[in-house]
């Protein structure tokens, strides 16, 4: 039994939200994650096969949105022109009083802040995104054990920022 073509449409209002979740954590803002998710699904309208990107369709669009993700890094020169977002520990509920804790908690943010660009992505589409290592082989242009290693890296890093 084969699967009838997806469209574009069906496509983007599946996914739209996903990937626009996963670049805000990637790019670490919104303005700059809708930016980028637009950029991506003009790349993706402009390539999109409905015939072959049955099978994996989701993996696809990760991919589009990471190598967008990737360039608006570069763009911008990641070290000098973010700034650390730590909006998110703004809301640690008011029941965490552990100052020690909070400094983790900002020192994690800090070096997630500081991974490298396909690290982060990894990170995050496998922690956030509950994709598959081969999935984010896709969306990073490497294989299953490139993938899992930038993950497992990603981690070591936080871990040890958290420890510090």
């Amino acid at each position: 039994m084969t699967v009838p073509p997806i469209s574009f449409d069906q496509l983007v209002q599946h996914h739209r939200r996903e990937i626009l979740a996963y670049l805000i954590r990637v790019l670490g803002n919104v303005h700059d994650a809708e930016d980028v998710c637009q950029d991506a699904l003009i790349r993706a309208y402009r390539s999109f096969d409905p015939v072959i990107l049955n099978s994996n369709a989701r993996a696809w669009l990760y991919r589009i949105a990471t190598n967008s993700a990737l360039n608006a890094l570069k763009r911008r020169r990641r070290a000098a022109a973010r700034e650390v977002s730590l909006a998110a520990l703004e809301r640690i509920p008011a029941s965490v009083h552990d100052f020690d804790h909070r400094a983790r908690l900002r020192r994690v943010a800090l070096a997630v802040d500081q991974l490298p660009p396909r690290q982060r992505a990894a990170l995050m589409q496998r922690r956030f995104h509950d994709l598959s290592y081969e999935e984010i082989a896709v969306s990073l242009n490497c294989n299953a054990t490139t993938a899992r290693a930038h993950v497992y890296q990603a981690i070591k890093k936080l871990r040890q920022a958290a420890w510090e």
